[in-house]
């Protein structure tokens, strides 16, 4: 009763009209042109409501009407798009410590641009980050529309109220106010800071195909995380470290009571660390790729930290109990072997007292849809945007 009552009081004209205008900017989002009629016809609403609205976003230049092309005789009709200028939406990955890469999208979630930077090892972290920044504004001066939003995902918690990212993995974090940085570099105000592990849990969780009505998010590249979510409610924590599975101690040498991060077991950084001390000449991406013709000090190293993660992700199920059990990572090769490494051990396991039943699978989409993940929550936030 609470519930409907808190809903009735948030059904104001204004509010009512908020969200037609959402509506009819998302339609012409998803198809690029939409004549009046349908916009009123596919949101439920009016013609004179649609009229209303649509004459308000062309005279803020949101908006723009052409006659339809067509050899159909009499009146042609009018269609509505977006304004040519805008406009650009710009994706920036901060969870190296070694790289910065970014795509640049048009407003459809058409991908114009991807490059990365590799750090210039001879300056600091926020130089290089500027050095960054000039890249991608050089790359949208030359595009010719305006950029409607920025998202920048990073490998830690977020503080919105005081700007910083909590420093753990990069360091030079540390007092670094990263939403105030691009805003001064961009000159606009729709600026998303995101975890990395939010937007690509929701995208997996959305996309599910099941009855599962809860998914535990796991994901290992340069940074380990994972991410909770249960009939549709994100579980994160009093202070927004929930998931961080990465920062888990682990015992390495019982004798001596010494103890590191699952991270620092697990991580492709860490497993190219441990490669070059091997004398291996091969990267991590090159062993996973072909890992069955790799040698056994290669397959060690690999094998290890398998083994490490399959230990780990059982006992999470035995805290989180999800329906579906996501392993992601920034290669492919490796969420892969992952997967079939853990599979194996919880079928090794199905004569137990009590089994655990759970649904394991590989990520459904690529390395870059984090970014979409974020792509999207940035669009959205530019149509709220022209609400306001």
């Amino acid at each position: 009763m609470t519930m409907d009552a808190d809903k009735k009081q948030t059904l104001t004209v204004s509010n009512i009209r908020n969200i037609n205008v959402a509506n009819i900017m998302q339609s012409i989002l998803r198809d690029k042109t939409k004549t009046r009629s349908e916009l009123a016809k596919e949101n439920h609403i009016s013609v004179m409501t649609v009229k209303h609205i649509v004459d308000d976003l062309i005279a803020n230049d949101i908006l723009v009407e052409k006659v339809c092309e067509g050899n159909d005789v009499g009146r042609k009709p009018k269609a509505l798009q977006i304004n040519e200028k805008y406009g650009n939406i710009v994706c920036i990955n901060l969870t190296s410590v070694d790289e910065i890469s970014f795509l640049i999208y048009d407003i459809y979630e058409v991908q114009k641009e991807e490059q990365t930077l590799e750090f210039d090892t001879g300056r600091s972290y926020r130089e290089n980050l500027l050095r960054a920044v000039d890249m991608i504004k050089e790359k949208l001066a030359a595009m010719h529309t305006v950029t409607v939003g920025v998202a920048v995902f990073v490998p830690s918690a977020y503080y919105e109220d005081v700007d910083l990212v909590n420093y753990d993995l990069i360091a030079d974090f540390k007092e670094l106010h990263i939403r105030q940085l691009f805003t001064d570099a961009f000159g606009i105000s729709n600026i998303l800071i995101l975890h990395d592990v939010v937007p690509a849990a929701w995208s997996e969780y959305e996309s599910m195909d099941s009855e599962s009505d809860s998914q535990f998010y796991f994901y290992c590249g340069h940074g380990v995380g994972g991410f909770f979510i249960h009939r549709g409610t994100a579980v994160m924590g009093e202070e927004l470290m929930a998931g961080e599975v990465g920062k888990m101690l682990l015992l390495t040498d019982s004798a001596e009571k010494r103890f590191t991060t699952f991270e620092d077991m697990i991580s492709v950084s860490v497993l190219n660390r441990k490669l070059r001390e091997a004398g291996i000449g091969k990267t991590f991406k090159e062993v996973i790729r072909d890992y069955e013709e790799q040698g056994e000090d290669a397959r060690r190293i690999v094998d290890e930290a398998l083994d490490t993660i399959v230990r780990v992700l059982y006992n999470l199920l035995w805290v989180y109990n999800p329906g579906t059990l996501v392993v992601d990572s920034c290669y492919s090769d490796y969420s892969r072997l992952i997967m079939t490494r853990f599979q194996a051990f919880v079928e090794s396991l199905a004569n137990e007292a009590i089994p655990i039943h759970v649904e394991v699978r590989q990520a459904l989409y690529d390395e870059y849809h984090m970014m979409r993940g974020c792509f999207h929550m940035v669009r959205d936030a530019w149509v709220d945007e022209i609400n306001n």
